[in-house]
């Protein structure tokens, strides 16, 4: 009896959400220093052995190559607990049925006191 192995394909409905996004965020603090959103670029990378996974590049502003990880399931986004670049993320989000607006809505901790609650929706 022979082996088949079929080639890896994304179920409808379920598109891969990997490539550039603009980010507009929003936060009690960094509100507070510069009197408004912050828009910048984001980058998400779909993890090549988790469909579900994906790293988000240049995450809370914080620059190329510092990123986060979040788990896709249905329209739902987790941010689990995870430290980043001296802050610790968590939160939670979703993506519109059409697969082209990301919510999210995470707080910042610095581990000094400080926790920053912050909301970004990713467009493309």
């Amino acid at each position: 009896m022979g082996l088949f192995l079929a080639g890896c394909t994304l179920e409808e409905g379920n598109p891969d959400l990997a490539g550039s996004w603009t980010c507009t965020e929003t936060s009690e603090i960094f509100v507070k220093s510069t009197k408004g959103t912050s828009v910048y670029t984001v980058t998400l990378q779909r993890d090549a052995a988790n469909f579900d996974k994906y790293y988000i590049d240049n995450f809370y502003k914080l620059g190329n190559g510092v990123r986060v990880a979040v788990i896709k399931s249905g329209y739902l986004i987790d941010l689990p607990k995870q430290s980043l670049d001296g802050f610790v993320f968590e939160g939670s989000g979703e993506v519109n049925e059409t697969f082209n607006i990301i919510q999210l809505y995470y707080t910042a901790d610095d581990g000094g006191g400080v926790v920053d609650h912050v909301t970004a929706e990713y467009a493309r």
